[in-house]
């Protein structure tokens, strides 16, 4: 078999269990996680978690990036709205990524391949609620396959 065609088989594989990238805030969707985890709470195990600092240092241009690399859904977990510590960041990170669903739908990728959600860090089985459900939404949705070439 040649090299493309077992490039495929792969990504058909892939595309049968969903991969997400989950970006945390280091106070509370990093603490949730690690909470979840702590306590063995079931969830896929096909995610990466990347610690921020704060949701509203997700640029949309990683959330881009990170679908054009074959990543069926991007979450961005931050603390409740109000409960930032950086002063509402939270709020213009909300603003910022729900403008970046509009276009993900606009070009026909899908605002439903990018989660926003905002809890506190003693809030591990959220956590794991959040990431149960967004992994099944990601299953019903359509190959990405169209977009990565």
């Amino acid at each position: 078999m040649t090299g493309a065609g077992r490039s495929n088989n792969r990504r058909t594989e892939e595309q049968a269990t969903p991969g997400m990238l989950v970006f945390a805030c280091k106070w509370c969707g990093l603490i949730g996680a690690d909470g979840a985890g702590k306590k063995r709470m079931e969830i896929p195990a096909s995610f990466r978690l990347i610690p921020v600092e704060c949701a509203a240092l997700v640029e949309p241009d990683a959330v881009i990036r990170a679908l054009a690399s074959g990543i069926s859904g991007v979450a961005v977990l931050g603390c409740h709205l109000g409960g930032c510590r950086f002063n509402h960041a939270n709020h213009a990170a909300v603003k910022r990524l729900e403008l970046l669903k509009t276009l993900l739908d606009a070009v026909g990728i899908g605002g439903k391949r990018l989660l926003l959600a905002f809890g506190t860090a003693h809030e591990d089985h959220q956590y794991a609620e959040v990431i149960n459900a967004f992994f099944e939404e990601l299953k019903t949705l359509p190959s990405t396959d169209p977009w990565m070439y």
